[in-house]
């Protein structure tokens, strides 16, 4: 058993903790719209983001540019959920669902850099040796 899947099998909690951060981008806007301004939402998902990010790097330094991507793999899938229950859409085919999904990429991107920025600080503050 090669080095590569040792490390994903040791590391299923923090990659499950990783796809719940980016959760937190789908859940978060329905949780603090009760108490905070429309506006400084996005400032509470993106920050939160950025501390989630930190907290993984700084626990599992190695290979930080991981937990960016594992944030954003639920985004996807999350957004054609959202296209098939939407009533506004009685016709969806493929073509629709790739443009769709085409047009998100620079949102998933937007929620992929503050994890990535995190995890690359918390690694450097943990003193991780692998940083790429």
């Amino acid at each position: 058993m090669g080095a590569a899947s040792r490390g994903l099998r040791r590391d299923y909690l923090w990659w499950f903790l990783a796809i719940m951060l980016g959760l937190w981008t789908l859940w978060s806007p329905d949780l603090l719209r009760p108490w905070v301004d429309p506006k400084l939402q996005s400032y509470f998902v993106l920050g939160g983001l950025f501390i989630g990010g930190v907290a993984l790097g700084f626990f599992r330094p190695d290979r930080p540019w991981r937990w960016a991507v594992a944030s954003i793999l639920l985004l996807p899938p999350a957004d054609v959920a959202w296209l098939i229950r939407n009533p506004q859409f009685t016709a969806l085919d493929f073509a629709h669902v790739v443009r769709h999904l085409t047009l998100q990429t620079p949102s998933y991107l937007m929620h992929a850099l503050p994890v990535l920025v995190g995890a690359y600080l918390g690694s450097f503050l943990s003193g991780g040796s692998d940083l790429y």
